[in-house]
């Protein structure tokens, strides 16, 4: 099914060791939301955090929440429910479950980046060997030293005997014509200020 989306669900599970106080200040950070709305996470109830999404988003939800100490399940979500056809008006609906993926033995774990401190070596650098170049036939020139004597160009040969120049003031082409522009003026008046 190329068009499968998922439901991140919580149920109140937690990862195994973790502090309740801390998992519920660490997803009020993830949600951005105080602790009244947090608290109703773990009312015992099945919440839905993320509805339709496809599998990597769902698992990326997953690993956020593991890595703030909550264990999510990955729920396939059910088609949407479609209007029932004029023949099928009094039968009873359809209904839809859609059974929770199995636990993981250990949930999902997301990476735990840092940013290092200033001016801390990353990657050691790799020693590079000096490459061999023998360069003992060159040599250098002294400053102002011609390098190479300039080769005569040839003075180029055009062909000129078929053109001509017209006398001054010849007019080469004919400029259209243009109609004088009509204004009605008659509607304007100076003032004096």
């Amino acid at each position: 099914m190329a068009n499968q989306t998922f439901d991140v669900v919580f149920a109140g599970r937690l990862v195994e060791g973790a502090d309740p106080a801390q998992v519920r200040a660490n997803l009020a950070k993830v949600f951005k939301t105080d602790a009244a709305r947090i608290e109703k996470l773990f009312s015992g109830e099945r919440v839905v955090i993320k509805k339709g999404l496809d599998a990597n988003t769902a698992r990326n939800y997953q690993a956020v929440l593991a890595k703030a100490g909550a264990v999510a399940e990955i729920v396939a979500a059910g088609p949407a429910a479609a209007s029932p056809a004029p023949a099928q008006a009094n039968a009873a609906p359809a209904s839809v479950s859609a059974a929770p993926t199995p636990a993981p033995a250990a949930p999902p774990r997301a990476p735990d980046f840092s940013i290092a401190e200033v001016g801390v070596l990353l990657i050691e650098p790799a020693p590079v060997e000096v490459p061999d170049i023998d360069t003992s036939h060159l040599s250098v020139a002294e400053v102002g030293a011609t390098l190479a004597e300039p080769g005569n160009v040839p003075e180029p040969q055009f062909d000129l005997s078929g053109l001509q120049l017209d006398p001054p003031g010849t007019t080469l082409v004919d400029a259209p014509a243009i109609a004088p522009a009509e204004y009605d003026t008659s509607a304007l008046a100076l003032v004096d200020s």
